[in-house]
């Protein structure tokens, strides 16, 4: 994908500017939500009583995100971290080598929230909802197989994993219906049950700080 010119760099390079200006604001200490377009969209200021930076990049796939997150790590100086990262990775005609790829991206970015010695929960991508617009362009089954990849990496290495794919799934293993807005972007329902989930994971990471102790998987 890096040797195709990129459609998202001049929305990236404002976004940049955008969290730097919230940086700011944010101050240090607070809690860095780094990912895709599903975190850019998350539209709560603060999770409990943490207020939340917003790193999200529109169309951000794994090894595009990998590089930014040790800049975003050194200039935030959070003290908890949220990671959403995977459904550009997933569309519908990924192969098996490029998951394989997007999984090593996602191990290092693991490493640079290991090496910085913050406090990580990992969300997995949501699973794709039936018959809305984006639908057909991401697969089904290969955001399943990244999810849980994602999972089994972060675990025992980050502070909590919200599994979206398993808390937001229906019988069939897509969306429940109305989790969505368009296939892949989370409807206002969507949001407010990610952020429930999260709410409950921090919740329990703060309680366990300064222990070794894990939290459950959601």
């Amino acid at each position: 994908m890096t040797s195709q010119p990129n459609p998202f760099a001049p929305h990236w390079l404002i976004r940049d500017i955008v969290i730097g200006s919230h940086r700011a604001a944010v101050g240090q200490g607070g809690l860095l939500f780094v990912g895709d377009s599903l975190v850019e969209g998350f539209y709560w200021n603060r999770i409990g009583s943490v207020p939340v930076l917003n790193a999200g990049y529109s169309g951000i796939w794994t090894e595009a995100l990998e590089p930014r997150v040790p800049l975003l790590l050194k200039s935030a100086e959070p003290s908890l971290a949220v990671l959403l990262v995977g459904t550009n990775d997933a569309k519908k005609d990924c192969t098996e080598a490029s998951l394989d790829a997007a999984a090593g991206h996602f191990d290092r970015i693991l490493t640079h929230f290991d090496d910085a010695g913050v406090p990580l929960v990992v969300l997995t991508p949501p699973p794709v909802e039936k018959a809305k617009r984006l639908t057909g362009f991401y697969s089904v089954e290969a955001m399943a197989s990244l999810s849980r990849r994602m999972v089994a990496m972060a675990d025992g290495r980050a502070a909590g994993i919200v599994d979206l794919q398993k808390g937001f799934a229906g019988g069939d293993g897509t969306a429940k219906a109305g989790m969505t807005a368009d296939g892949i972007h989370l409807s206002a329902q969507g949001y407010r049950q990610m952020r429930n989930m999260l709410e409950t994971t921090i919740a329990a990471v703060s309680a366990g700080r300064g222990h070794d102790d894990r939290v459950e998987k959601s």
